[in-house]
């Protein structure tokens, strides 16, 4: 499903950050990422049927926009790795249609998940909780990644690295914890 918002100026950010909450919260795991004018958002179920069949696939929000235009893309997409961002990455990222990520009921389900996250993205949009000023500017590379942890991971706040619990130090930055 794919909807064009125009004359609104959103934050990206804000509004991928807002919408990786709501997915946790339903219990999904969640992630996103964003580089440049783009973001997108992946929720998935974990199982056992999942797990057995290697399902890597993911309900996937693709997110672009600059000043007074928002496109919004839903559909399934492989579950995205970090070290794979970049804006082209995000910009070619090819959303399959929702029917391709489970059969039967379940796949009815996630075309009512389909809906309710268009309804919450109007939602954000109309209540200004993603509202970005009007001389806002979308960062031109910027590529971030914030995923849900699974062991109460230690996320660095510098560079988004997941760290183990026990760990002072950033691994990967060397920033304090």
């Amino acid at each position: 499903m794919k909807k064009v918002f125009q004359g609104v100026n959103v934050n990206l950010q804000m509004l991928a950050s807002q919408l990786f909450e709501w997915f946790s919260l339903k219990g999904y795991q969640s992630q996103y990422f964003g580089a440049g004018n783009y973001y997108i958002v992946q929720a998935k179920k974990e199982g056992f049927w999942r797990h057995l069949l290697a399902a890597d696939r993911a309900f996937t929000v693709k997110l672009f926009g600059g000043q007074g235009y928002l496109e919004v893309d839903t559909g399934v997409a492989n579950w995205v790795k970090a070290e794979d961002v970049t804006e082209a990455f995000l910009a070619d990222l090819v959303l399959g249609p929702i029917g391709l990520l489970v059969e039967g009921a379940e796949g009815l389900w996630n075309l009512e998940i389909e809906h309710e996250v268009m309804n919450e993205i109007e939602r954000l949009i109309n209540s200004g909780a993603v509202s970005a000023p009007s001389f806002y500017q979308q960062p031109s590379y910027s590529p971030q990644f914030y995923q849900q942890p699974f062991y109460q991971m230690k996320v660095c706040r510098v560079c988004g690295y997941q760290n183990p619990p026990n760990a002072r130090f950033c691994v990967n930055c060397g920033n304090p914890l």
